[in-house]
């Protein structure tokens, strides 16, 4: 299960784009290539085709994007996602790759709330950790401190991790947003923000 949560959003991004390209392929750019009276060298033509093909895939998948926020068509997305949530093993698989996805691309509802730093896994050593829930429940209670929890992904792949409860008071908030905090865990520390930069060379 493991292993297909990691792979399933990265092998089902492929599918869907590969079909997409191959129906754009088939049934738009080489029907036109065949209608126009385009007199051009053969790289050209397979320049211009694969030009073709990226912009009318990423149109599709805008315009889809768009109307799924329309009334009527996010009805129709919505008892999709339903029907595909209801189905045993796949709706578990389902679930986990929109949670990711909602994550991963900044939706204002993501599970990612903010980024911190904060000294794991000891004393001194500091990592970058994603706030996921700030609520009060259990281990509030029972501890009597304000703790909250926090991802801590795994470089190269913010997908997997592990999830700890922190202490509000040892966490260190950070400016970078999450976007910006996924780019960081992916490099391995490689693509530090412009802004991180400028601000230690301020204090230098």
């Amino acid at each position: 299960m493991a292993g297909l949560l990691i792979l399933a959003p990265l092998f089902l991004t492929v599918v869907v784009v590969g079909y997409l390209v191959r129906l754009t392929d088939n049934f738009v750019v080489n029907p036109l290539f065949q209608i126009l009276p385009l007199e051009v060298d053969a790289k050209v033509k397979v320049l211009l085709a694969k030009l073709a093909i990226a912009f009318l895939v990423a149109l599709f998948v805008i315009v889809t994007g768009l109307l799924a926020e329309k009334f009527i068509f996010k009805r129709m997305f919505l008892a999709l996602e339903q029907f595909l949530g209801n189905v045993p093993f796949f709706s578990a698989i389902y679930n986990s790759i929109k949670e990711i996805a909602i994550a991963f691309f900044g939706s204002k509802k993501g599970v990612f709330q903010k980024v911190v730093f904060l000294e794991y896994p000891r004393k001194g050593i500091y990592t970058v950790g994603f706030v996921t829930q700030d609520k009060n429940w259990e281990i509030h209670a029972k501890t009597g401190r304000d703790v909250l929890t926090v991802f801590v992904p795994t470089p190269p792949n913010p997908a997997t991790g592990n999830f700890v409860f922190v202490p509000k008071e040892e966490l260190v908030e950070s400016d970078l947003t999450i976007e910006e905090g996924i780019r960081l865990v992916i490099s391995g520390g490689a693509a530090v923000p412009q802004k991180g930069n400028e601000e230690l060379r301020m204090k230098n």
